[in-house]
């Protein structure tokens, strides 16, 4: 090698910053959470469900979906919980699919667990 190649065009240093947009909505039931999460946008079930992804998944004891978080968490509802978070938000082409992957599973629980609907938060 005779020399050092020169770069065609410099190097840029690029940042990002992420801003997550309030919607007003709030779930204390599991019903409420069902309900909310077929009518809400697009880009809110987006944010709960691949956040993880930016964050260091790998290090985080937490479900990677913020909807499994709350169902096991502060719901208590840890069989549902984990069906949540066994849902593999990467296999979904779209945030429809998910979105009804998710309301499903929701929804399922809830004709087993009738009860779960309207247990508040704790």
């Amino acid at each position: 090698m005779n020399g050092l190649v020169k770069a065609k065009e410099p190097f840029r240093f690029f940042t990002r910053l992420n801003l997550s947009e309030l919607t007003g909505f709030r779930a204390v039931t599991l019903g409420q959470l069902a309900g909310l999460i077929k009518t809400v946008s697009g880009s809110c079930i987006y944010h709960h469900t691949h956040r993880f992804l930016q964050q260091h998944q790998y290090l985080s004891p937490e479900p990677p979906n913020d909807f499994a978080f709350w169902v096991s968490q502060v719901l208590g509802e840890e069989e549902l919980g984990e069906k949540l978070a066994s849902i593999d938000t990467i296999q979904f082409s779209t945030i429809r699919g998910l979105r009804e992957e998710i309301a499903g599973t929701i929804d399922a629980y809830l004709e087993k667990h009738s009860i779960a609907k309207i247990k508040f938060t704790r």
